[in-house]
């Protein structure tokens, strides 16, 4: 039987990044199978250049309930057999119906699957402090386990999983004017309370005389140029300067990156890099060897948040970071 799978997740940059091992795990279990994905039109970039997809379809949020009505009727003439809301919001959920309800003459496909998005167990954590999750908890492992159960995939399929074309890679080599080898510095994130302190940073570099820096980060982030400016000679500062995938780019050709819990360490992650990860308050571990975890393991208050946003509780405020000291990172390097 031919497969048809629809995979449904729209954002964020890092859950879908975490998601990415799933069109490979179900085309490692069925070679001849047809795979779509429906993302955010933003975040297309990042699955489209996988070669088990066939197609990636645009969901354009501007278009608003009427356009994702519209979509999922005309996404019923693909006669998918398998969906996988890995999303499971308001948005998947109208789609879905909408295909696998008996409108017209249209089969409905034969099996829907949805990810938890561990609601219950999330509330037991970050309310009343009682972890439930599994330790360490794999943010690519909870796409792949309902598969796993679900239609025997593979666990973990080898890296990479996330691809990027020769045309982007060769671009931004000509961007990089740092010498190489290089290791790329992430010291930005989409929540404060998650940031490793930039004093921390600036006495990484100094430790480290011998290495080259890219940072990487948005154009809000002038707290970048603080840290280039500590050694000019050997830092080049590309925060702002990069779209999303230019940077996953530059993470693909250095040597390593080191980053809090952000999409660009689930980018090196899923491209099998090596990496070092600064885990403070959030929960999320990314899953390969290739990646070494540095965390303040004796914190009774840690993990306190889902994505970085909250109160800190600490009368060090940030502790969890804090206290992840350059020079630990500095000899893991």
């Amino acid at each position: 039987m031919n497969r048809n799978l629809l995979i449904i997740r729209f954002s964020s940059i890092g859950d879908i990044l975490q998601c990415l091992g799933v069109p490979n795990a179900f085309h490692l279990k069925f070679p001849t199978s047809n795979i779509d994905w429906l993302v955010r039109s933003d975040n297309a970039f990042l699955v489209q250049s996988n070669p088990h997809i066939v197609n990636t379809i645009g969901f354009q949020r501007n278009t608003g309930l009427w356009g994702l009505i519209r979509l999922g009727i005309q996404l019923r003439k693909n006669h998918y057999t398998h969906i996988y809301d890995a999303h499971n919001n308001w948005r998947s959920h109208i789609v879905c119906w909408l295909l696998t309800s008996r409108l017209g003459t249209s089969k409905p496909p034969q099996q829907l699957l949805r990810r938890s998005k561990f609601r219950i167990k999330r509330f037991l954590l970050f309310t009343l402090g009682i972890n439930t999750f599994s330790r360490p908890f794999m943010g690519q492992g909870s796409y792949l386990a309902p598969l796993i159960s679900w239609l025997g995939v593979p666990e973990l399929p080898p890296a990479p999983q996330l691809y990027l074309n020769q045309e982007t890679l060769d671009s931004v080599r000509r961007k990089i004017i740092c010498p190489t080898p290089f290791v790329a510095l992430v010291p930005s994130a989409a929540w404060k309370m998650k940031r490793w302190p930039v004093a921390h940073w600036k006495k990484l570099v100094t430790l480290l005389p011998n290495e080259n820096f890219v940072i990487l980060g948005g154009p809000q982030d002038s707290f970048c140029e603080e840290i280039a400016k500590v050694s000019p000679h050997r830092t080049q500062n590309l925060s702002g300067k990069l779209t999303l995938i230019e940077s996953c780019a530059v993470v693909q050709l250095a040597r390593l990156t080191i980053s809090a819990d952000t999409g660009l360490l689930h980018a090196a992650d899923q491209l099998g890099k090596n990496a070092i990860a600064l885990i403070g308050p959030t929960f999320c571990y990314p899953s390969r060897p290739t990646v070494k975890v540095l965390e303040v393991s004796n914190l009774k208050c840690k993990p306190c948040s889902k994505d970085g946003r909250g109160r800190c509780s600490q009368t060090v405020y940030q502790r969890c970071m804090v206290d992840i000291t350059p020079q630990n990172v500095a000899s893991n390097v």
